[in-house]
């Protein structure tokens, strides 16, 4: 779990009496836009740990993940106003978080490296749902191994795909691919993956 405080925003009553849980994205986008800090408070505890993991596996440094974080909280909440209307809030929080902590990486190591150069580093859990119906335990090693052995960019669409569950435009958006190119790469991970595990059935589900 984020080992970190809560987003410190201070609160109106017009959410205080509910579960946090019990109100979609839009509904809670659509107050904060209007100035209701409580709304925007609750986005954030949300979608954290979530972004937080993402972050962790793109640099694995607390510090600069945590910063981005609040800074990506506190942008939104000072540009309130003018910031855009949405359809899916997930996608656009990851899309702006993952901007912010590729410019603070590319900031600290001082190299002009282009997006997608930058480090996106990927452990897959024993745990995960990626795993857990299709193989033993004795092949998680040799599938740790095998996600190790893809590229960045694979490795980036399998996290969002099948840990965060976000959807083929989502992840377009996010990585600023075309749909297409995105499901294309999902699938031709899929089945390198299928392949070097010697799996006959599909590894993971495509729909």
């Amino acid at each position: 779990m984020l080992a970190t405080s809560d987003f410190d925003l201070p609160k109106s009553n017009d959410f205080s009496s509910a579960k946090e849980g019990s109100f979609k994205d839009a509904v809670l986008w659509d107050s904060f836009k209007k100035g209701n800090e409580l709304a925007l408070s609750i986005l954030y505890k949300k979608h954290v740990q979530r972004l937080y993991d993402y972050g962790m596996h793109t640099c694995r440094d607390h510090d600069m993940v945590f910063d981005c974080l609040q800074e990506l909280f506190l942008r939104l909440w000072s540009k309130r106003e003018t910031v855009s209307n949405i359809d899916s809030v997930k996608p656009y929080l990851f899309k702006s978080f993952r901007r912010l902590l590729i410019h603070q990486i590319i900031e600290k190591r001082r190299l002009s490296l282009r997006v997608e150069e930058a480090a996106f580093e990927f452990t897959p859990s024993i745990e995960s749902t990626l795993i857990e119906d299709e193989l033993k335990a004795e092949q998680n090693k040799k599938l740790k191994a095998c996600i190790q052995s893809l590229t960045k960019g694979q490795r980036e669409v399998i996290y969002l795909k099948f840990f965060n569950e976000l959807t083929y435009p989502e992840i377009a958006e996010i990585t600023e691919m075309q749909v297409d190119s995105v499901y294309n790469l999902v699938s031709k991970t899929i089945e390198l993956l299928r392949k070097k595990l010697q799996i006959t059935k599909p590894l993971i589900p495509l729909s």
